[in-house]
């Protein structure tokens, strides 16, 4: 059971008093939904599931956690050439913050095509 596997994570997040948080499981997916109270406290739940999932390859996990102080809808359209990394290292930003914030539209972190257009969180 994913739950078992992310308990440390769901545990955090219940103990952080994490907003709207839903915790569900289907087609091998775990989907962790909420709101944190603050970057840090959405920041240290990251951190967790990197703990967990070192490379964050298992794709076993959807980590939908936004910060109650919100975004302020910045995106940036993919050129040649360029990498997750590269483009969180402009916007002061982790490269996994930016993959699933656009997990709508990305499926591997390694696979980016010029002319989308990523929302880069936080920036």
């Amino acid at each position: 059971m994913l739950t078992d596997k992310y308990s440390s994570l769901i545990d955090m997040a219940n103990s952080m008093g994490v907003d709207d948080l839903t915790v569900n499981e289907g087609d091998g997916v775990l989907h962790i939904d909420g709101t944190a109270k603050s970057d840090d406290d959405k920041k240290a739940l990251w951190d967790e599931y990197g703990r967990l999932d070192p490379d964050f390859r298992s794709g076993d996990l959807v980590l939908n956690i936004a910060s109650a102080g919100g975004g302020s809808g910045t995106t940036y359209t993919v050129q040649s050439g360029d990498t997750l990394s590269a483009i969180g290292q402009k916007y002061g930003v982790a490269w996994r913050d930016i993959f699933e914030a656009n997990r709508d539209i990305l499926d591997n972190p390694d696979l980016i095509k010029p002319g989308q257009e990523l929302k880069i969180p936080g920036a």
